[in-house]
């Protein structure tokens, strides 16, 4: 049985996790809706609007994490660069329709 202290880190770290999540989600969505604007594709940018920041489904939870700052960070630009391949924004689109809530 955990302490309370215990229970009280667990949901911290919980938190911590999901702000990290959302934030990162919103990050990429941004950027990639930046790209399709540029590209002027509306359809796209529509697409980009009915997603939530909030999807787990690409994230695994289970396992160890470690914070350290000497690992490297993730490449953004190179995430958003994969998207402007319509054949990846496709499949991308496909599985987001295919996910629990799709």
């Amino acid at each position: 049985m955990q302490t309370e202290a215990e229970q009280q880190i667990w949901n911290e770290c919980s938190r911590l996790i999901t702000n990290a999540v959302i934030y990162y989600n919103t990050v990429l969505l941004s950027r990639i809706y930046e790209q399709k604007q540029a590209a002027g594709n509306q359809r796209a940018m529509d697409d980009i609007r009915g997603m939530s920041p909030v999807a787990w489904q690409h994230f695994n939870l289970f396992g160890t994490f470690e914070f350290n700052p000497a690992i490297s960070k993730i490449d953004i630009d190179a995430l958003v660069a994969r998207f402007a391949d319509p054949a990846y924004w496709s499949k991308a689109l496909k599985e987001e329709n295919e996910g629990p809530l799709g």
